[in-house]
């Protein structure tokens, strides 16, 4: 079954050419892929857009791509790099590598489900006022560090960034977010 594979595994099945390891690479990928473009647009019919055209070009292109053991950040960066090329076509200029103009969004993913149910609603607005006070840079790093779970490398590999300036900026992050936390859960 394709669905127990190690992702760089299914990888080297769909450069193969695999249809059913493309299939199951879709599936593993798709929401991941969405909830991190979100971060960078509202804009679903250009990130739908977006992630079906990632996957048809390394469909057509997938005798020429590299094998990798990070799938997650291959997509990851590729994905962001998309938006950001249609972005400029599209006549932004704000480049997504500065603090973005329209900013990293913050939207509602399980995580913040969870946060809802189990949290006062007190609790809830002084969580929701702490991830606001934390720049673009911030919230994207926090996102991929967290909840896409990727280490610093990549996380630097994704952003465009030197590996320690990932670190600097989850450092500041996580020290803000903790000096903001005082009490939130007593």
């Amino acid at each position: 079954m394709k669905n127990n594979l190690p992702d760089s595994a299914l990888w080297d099945q769909v450069r193969g050419g695999d249809e059913v390891a493309y299939e199951e690479l879709i599936r593993r990928f798709y929401r991941p892929l969405y909830h991190y473009g979100l971060k960078f647009t509202r804009d679903i019919d250009l990130l739908k857009d977006g992630i079906q055209d990632l996957f048809v070009e390394l469909w057509a292109y997938r005798r020429n791509i590299t094998q990798t053991e990070y799938v997650r950040v291959y997509l990851f960066k590729s994905l962001r790099r998309k938006l950001y090329k249609e972005a400029l076509r599209a006549g932004f200029t704000e480049s997504l590598e500065e603090e973005y103009s329209d900013g990293f969004f913050y939207t509602e993913s399980f995580e913040d489900e969870l946060i809802r149910t189990e949290l006062s609603a007190y609790q809830r607005s002084r969580l929701e006022t702490l991830l606001k006070t934390l720049t673009d840079r911030q919230k994207e790093a926090i996102h991929l560090k967290f909840f896409a779970a990727l280490p610093n490398d990549k996380i630097a590999d994704v952003m465009g960034l030197s590996y320690q300036s990932v670190a600097n900026l989850l450092h500041r992050a996580v020290n803000k977010l903790r000096e903001g936390w005082g009490g939130l859960l007593l």
